[in-house]
């Protein structure tokens, strides 16, 4: 999922929620996340975990990183 955007992200999340989801996690393959924080909006937003430092949220959102390269999914 390379075509993958800071605006599409906020709306699959909005989307995942209006569908009655709690949001847990953003699965994010690692060339995507490198893309994204090339993105200002989406750089600013994303801050260190309280509990662990090597943890990052967007909007209090955990992200885990994985090994694929071009991967995007809400849990």
């Amino acid at each position: 999922m390379s075509d993958i955007s800071v605006k599409k992200i906020n709306k699959l999340i909005e989307q995942f929620e209006q569908a009655g989801n709690k949001t847990q996690a953003l699965e994010i393959g690692y060339k995507t996340y490198a893309m994204l924080m090339s993105d200002q909006k989406f750089a600013d937003k994303v801050t260190k975990s309280a509990e662990n430092a090597e943890e990052r949220l967007y909007k209090k959102i955990k992200i885990k990183l994985i090994p694929e390269k071009h991967h995007f999914k809400i849990k």
